[in-house]
């Protein structure tokens, strides 16, 4: 996450990213598939099987010393999960996070745990040297996520960085684990340390042994367009010991940034990256996918799934007037039979929205848009995943509980399945209420910019972010629930 040290740029950042990244997509560049049926509650399929709490007392009580304004950060407020799980060993799954943050300088350190009974219970540890918590020298990490290979091989992706330099100078790392987590080795540096290297994402191979994928953002916004912004992209081919010199995917015009891209490899090896673009000249916000088909050495040009204008502000709570969550993070997962699915935010005010999804059955080449039903309440970073036998799930916040004049903002988090590739879906309730004043400031999206969801064999894996009254740790804890059919 950048934390520019210039108010104005970092106002700039949400607007043109942070909104444009995607809350708005509109069928410009889509056909529409209109989800039939209302969710059904009370019939859905799916329920939750476990919830247990991932992340724990901070290993960092006395701080990090030598840290830059290490004083300033929040011991226990931990945001921005992600997920994986082993597809030799499904009952083996990983999740990471932001460990003790303060918004304009990040986190003390990204913290990775490990599961071996399906989530019901967690190891914590640290990637060794990711920061001078660990025996490293950055000050700071940040925008962690975690993938597992098709051959077992667990792989971390993060930020490590010095944020005592103006501006920020910060490298994207890689560690990979063989044990599924239980020890992690000391980071790779996938890029040396630059000012606006950003949200890297790191995806294992499902069939080449031993390869994995690393993509990121470059963007600087402390300084006045026009730009020169770019997705990068780079590989291993020895489990993450070393990493291909980096690759060119997109370069966005001057007047326009590309943010959060993610890797996805379809069943005949394509690799798809997409991404988020908000263009300030064309005043467009939209979701972009790019193909490459020879690993990553070349890519074509990105093709638009969807866009909209960008809105002309960031949405507000009308109670206290703080900024609502909007990251627009597109989260997007690939079924087995190829088919693409990209999810995203899709509010038009703090007291009505939505969550919008696009879906490609060619490999990224076309795209058809889906609304999810029975969301109309303010909605936010959802994330889906696609299960083995091809239910495609997505869970997401939304303010539809949250009471005018009760001192809080209450948020859910909810759950929707579909089986037949989108056509209609069913709703499940699965965590909360939880109290978005209690989170992490405004800044920092309250939990972060994302969560996490994975297929199982049977249902799906979430980690996500909760506020009072569930977090016992500190303003905030991590949470895993196992959702799974049956009541």
């Amino acid at each position: 996450m950048t934390t520019s040290k210039r108010p104005t740029w970092r106002r700039q950042k949400r607007l043109v990213i942070g909104l444009a990244g995607l809350a708005f997509i509109s069928l410009s560049a889509a056909t529409t598939a209109t989800a039939t049926g209302p969710p059904a509650p009370t019939a859905a399929p799916y329920t939750v099987k476990t919830l247990t709490t991932v992340s724990g007392p901070s290993p960092f009580t006395a701080g990090c010393p030598g840290a830059f304004h290490d004083e300033l950060k929040i011991t226990g407020l931990v945001v921005e999960p992600a997920i994986a799980v082993n597809p030799r060993n499904p009952r083996n799954i990983i999740a990471t996070w932001k460990q003790d943050i303060v918004p304009i300088y990040n986190a003390r350190d990204d913290l990775v745990a490990s599961s071996f009974d399906g989530g019901k219970t967690w190891h914590r540890t640290t990637i060794p040297g990711l920061t001078r918590c660990t025996g490293g020298t950055a000050d700071t990490a940040s925008d962690p996520w975690v993938s597992f290979g098709g051959d077992g091989t667990a792989y971390f992706g993060g930020q490590s960085g010095l944020v005592s330099t103006d501006p920020d100078e910060v490298a994207i790392a890689a560690s990979h684990s063989n044990n599924g987590g239980r020890r992690w080795a000391p980071p790779a540096t996938v890029a040396p340390q630059l000012a606006g290297n950003e949200q890297p994402a790191i995806t294992g191979s499902p069939t080449r042994s031993g390869h994995a994928y690393m993509t990121w953002s470059n963007f600087r916004l402390e300084v006045e367009p026009p730009w020169t912004n770019t997705v990068s992209f780079s590989r291993t081919r020895d489990r993450g010991v070393t990493w291909l010199p980096p690759v060119l995917v997109d370069q966005a015009g001057p007047f326009a940034i590309d943010q959060a891209p993610r890797i996805q490899v379809l069943p005949d090896g394509t690799l798809l990256a997409i991404f988020a673009r908000g263009d300030g000249e064309t005043q467009l916000a939209s979701i972009q996918a790019a193909r490459s088909l020879d690993e990553g050495r070349t890519w074509l040009p990105a093709v638009e799934a969807g866009s909209k204008p960008l809105p002309a502000d960031e949405f507000r709570d009308p109670e206290t007037g703080d900024i609502l969550p909007q990251p627009g993070y597109p989260s997007s997962a690939v079924g087995p039979d190829g088919t693409v699915y990209v999810a995203y935010e899709n509010s038009t005010s703090p007291t009505s929205g939505g969550i919008g999804i696009v879906k490609s059955s060619d490999g990224g080449i076309t795209w058809t848009t889906i609304t999810l039903p029975g969301v109309s309440a303010f909605a936010f970073e959802p994330a889906i995943a696609v299960g083995k036998h091809g239910t495609v799930g997505v869970i997401w916040y939304d303010l539809r509980n949250d009471q005018v004049g009760d001192a809080e903002t209450t948020a859910d988090l909810w759950f929707s399945s579909s089986r037949d590739g989108g056509a209609t879906w069913q709703q499940i309730h699965v965590a909360g209420p939880t109290d978005l004043r209690t989170a992490a400031p405004g800044e920092q999206n309250r939990f972060g910019e994302y969560q996490g969801l994975a297929g199982l064999r049977t249902g799906f894996a979430a980690i996500f972010g909760l506020a009072s009254p569930q977090a016992k740790n500190g303003p905030t804890d991590i949470f895993f629930a196992h959702i799974a059919p049956g009541r």
